[in-house]
């Protein structure tokens, strides 16, 4: 379960949890799938070595149900993480300076909205094995978690008779662009990377699973993506 319930002025509740450095220089905000509650920190043994706040974004959910599409939920982080900058500028923090934004699984949606919607906010952004299939909101309540990763995905809750049409708002229909169709046009070199690895051959893995083992793989490349400083900012930065 996430361990900050923040209520912001717009009125949206953001469920986040806190892991690493708190108040380090670099923020990173992790952005978990909508299938997954709970997932705080993927291998705190390489966290501690890179010196980074890392905020926890877990689906907004109401009455145990994902309610807000991932435009809406970047709009609320945006706008949390505003208000934290002007509450830091008052008292002297630094620590909401540098803001990186790592997304895996269906929670690449939300990281790709957040660089899409609000560049001048984030830094660096890295998608490991992203799903940006889906946009929707859903009304399937969510598996209990516990303390660690759902396993339930979009497919298992299909399988289980869901009907598409009732339960998945394509963001799309209306003409507008899609999120993947945006992101498309994002060169993939610099502040950018995506890690995509192949999926295993075994069914019986699930596509949370698979994400899941690349997220926790790759996590030390993800850190050091994240933290660096892109040359425009080092430029901005140089007496």
């Amino acid at each position: 379960m996430a361990d900050l319930h923040v209520t912001l002025p717009s009125g949206t509740v953001l469920a986040l949890s806190n892991a690493g450095t708190p108040f380090a220089e670099d923020l990173v905000i992790l952005c978990n799938p909508r299938e997954v509650t709970g997932f705080v920190d993927p291998d705190p043994s390489v966290t501690v070595r890179h010196p980074v706040h890392l905020l926890v974004a877990d689906p907004v959910v109401q009455d145990a149900e994902v309610v807000v599409t991932p435009q809406q939920h970047a709009a609320a982080i945006a706008e949390y993480v505003r208000e934290a900058r002007q509450t830091g500028a008052r008292t002297g923090a630094q620590d909401l300076q540098r803001i990186g934004v790592v997304g895996w699984g269906s929670g690449a949606l939300l990281a790709a909205a957040l660089v899409l919607d609000h560049s001048e906010l984030f830094a660096n952004v890295a998608l490991i094995a992203p799903d940006l299939g889906e946009e929707g909101t859903h009304d399937e309540p969510l598996p209990d978690t516990g303390d660690g990763p759902s396993v339930g995905t979009l497919g298992d809750r299909l399988a289980r008779g869901l009907e598409p049409d009732e339960d998945m708002a394509e963001l799309s229909s209306d003409g507008a662009e899609s999120i993947a169709q945006r992101w498309a046009r994002v060169p993939v070199a610099g502040a950018v990377l995506v890690i995509d690895p192949e999926r295993p051959a075994d069914a019986s893995t699930t596509d949370v699973e698979w994400a899941t083992g690349a997220l926790v793989g790759e996590w030390d490349r993800v850190l050091t993506h994240v933290q660096h400083i892109p040359d425009d900012v080092k430029e901005e930065e140089r007496p």
